[in-house]
Parts: C-alpha cells; structure tokens; sequence
C-alpha cells in the first residue's frame, strides 16, 4: 500500500527503510552515504539524460542533493523514492543496455533507458509523477506500451523501459 512523505507516495517498506537509515547519516558526503545504502544503484550529481552506463543509473540534481543533506525529512523522501527505485524490477530485458533514473532540480523525475535490437539503438525518457499513488504503476504501463508498438513494427519483441 502506498504512502505519503513530503511530495512523494512511496511503499510502506520504502518509508520504513528510509526513517531507519536517517538515523545513520552522519552529515559526511550524501552520495557516498546513498552509494552505501544503495549497491546495486550508480549515483552521480547532474540530470543529464542517458548518462552513465549499464543498469541501474541515478542522476540527481545538485540541489537536491543539498536539501536531502541540510533537511532530514527531504533525506527520507528522497531516500524512500530510492528504496523503491532499487527495488523495481525493470531492467531484466537483455535488449537494454542502459537505463536509468533522473531526479532534477524540482524534484520532478524520469527515467530513460537505451536499447539495442535488431533494427538499431533506440532511446527513452519518460516522467514520472511521484505525486501519484502509483507512479511505479507508470513503468509498467510504459512497458506494456512500447511493448505493443515493438511488437507491431518487428516479428521480435523489443522492449524499452
């Protein structure tokens, strides 16, 4: 069931591991920190689009990262949206070989990916609205949707996340 924190709705396991790691900060550099918290994710400072490499790709503004270091509360809505992120499972197609997360300057976030298939590299960047119940819900529908269209233009399903 989602929950509510700050601007963002995020899982009720998100929110608990976000309030219990707060508490482990200990003020030093906040990529590192999340670096930690977050293995399987690669964090970097900036919001360029399609930047970085492999899976699991996350892009966050400088200024927010100020304000996760300055603000607890903001440090546990940004590190519950994270918990989430880490946890989806959308970057299990072999055709992606690249794909990632961006959280800029406002908060807003996207995600993009790049994948390659038999008629060339393909690129994808789409919002998401973590002011929505369900903005995971909106990966799946983008996957189901670019699913559908792959699957019109080539006998082999290619899909982008």
């Amino acid at each position: 069931m989602p929950v509510k924190v700050g601007q963002s709705y995020v899982s009720e396991a998100a929110l608990s591991f976000a309030q219990a790691s707060a508490e482990e900060y200990d003020g030093g550099n906040i990529l590192k920190d999340l670096a930690k918290k977050f293995p399987n994710l690669k964090f970097s400072a900036g919001t360029a689009p399609f930047s970085g490499s492999g899976k699991g790709n996350v892009a966050i503004s400088p200024k927010i990262l100020r304000e996760m270091q300055e603000n607890p509360d903001k440090r546990v809505e940004y590190e519950a949206l994270l918990y989430d992120v880490a946890n989806l499972n959308w970057n299990n197609n072999p055709t992606v070989k690249s794909s990632g997360v961006i959280i800029d300057a406002d908060g807003g976030m996207s995600m993009w990916s790049i994948s390659k298939s038999d008629d060339g590299t393909k690129r994808a960047k789409s919002p998401l609205d973590r002011n929505n119940k369900s903005w995971w819900q909106q990966i799946l529908d983008s996957l189901s949707e670019r699913r559908r269209a792959a699957a019109e233009k080539t006998s082999r399903v290619d899909v982008l996340i």
